[in-house]
């Protein structure tokens, strides 16, 4: 075990696309010693997927199979864009939203060679904090910290995730405006469309 941390404790990293989620999963993971459950990993595996034309979750599927992974790990870490869809309150423990700047996930989506409707899609959504909001809806403020990855290290987010878990540093959220820095740089039209 690892310092303060319990013996059963459930961690969830979630945000958009391209803010670096499952690279500290990943290293969260090798640090504490945690069963790593990803949503996208487990929908595809158990065809998780509804008829429709964009091929969305299954989310009370994926819900059931996550029930039943928990059950089994001790201290696991979930990690996901769909986290607030699919996951229920009173299984997490922590909730980590990380943000990044709109630019910088631009720059990452198109080098992934996402569609530009996806891109526009998910930096609209990381400018208005979507994850983040409906997080709060699902989880409750309290069991959320918001962190911005922009120009922070995994290894120096994983770090600050850390000492959340532990308690020595306390949980914010509302830290990040994306909006603000948009409309700064006069970039509003650019990123969200509107009539």
């Amino acid at each position: 075990m690892d310092g303060n941390i319990s013996d059963s404790f459930t961690l969830v990293i979630t945000g958009n696309p391209g803010v670096g989620k499952h690279t500290t999963a990943f290293e969260l993971k090798k640090i504490l010693d945690l069963v790593l459950i990803d949503i996208n990993d487990l929908a595809v595996q158990h065809h998780a997927f509804l008829q429709t034309p964009n091929l969305e979750i299954d989310s009370r599927k994926i819900a059931t199979i996550i029930e039943s992974k928990l059950g089994e790990s001790q201290r696991t870490v979930i990690v996901g864009h769909l986290a607030p869809y699919v996951l229920k309150k009173e299984w997490i423990d922590l909730t980590i939203v990380l943000r990044r700047s709109p630019y910088a996930i631009l720059s990452t989506l198109e080098s992934r060679k996402y569609s530009a409707e996806k891109i526009r899609e998910n930096v609209a959504s990381e400018i208005l904090g979507v994850i983040l909001y409906d997080s709060v809806q699902c989880f409750g403020k309290e069991k959320i910290a918001e962190l911005d990855t922009t120009q922070t290290t995994s290894t120096e987010i994983c770090e600050k995730i850390i000492s959340l878990i532990k308690g020595k540093t306390g949980r914010k959220i509302g830290v990040v405006d994306w909006l603000s820095l948009v409309n700064e740089r006069g970039d509003v039209g650019r990123f969200l469309e509107y009539s």
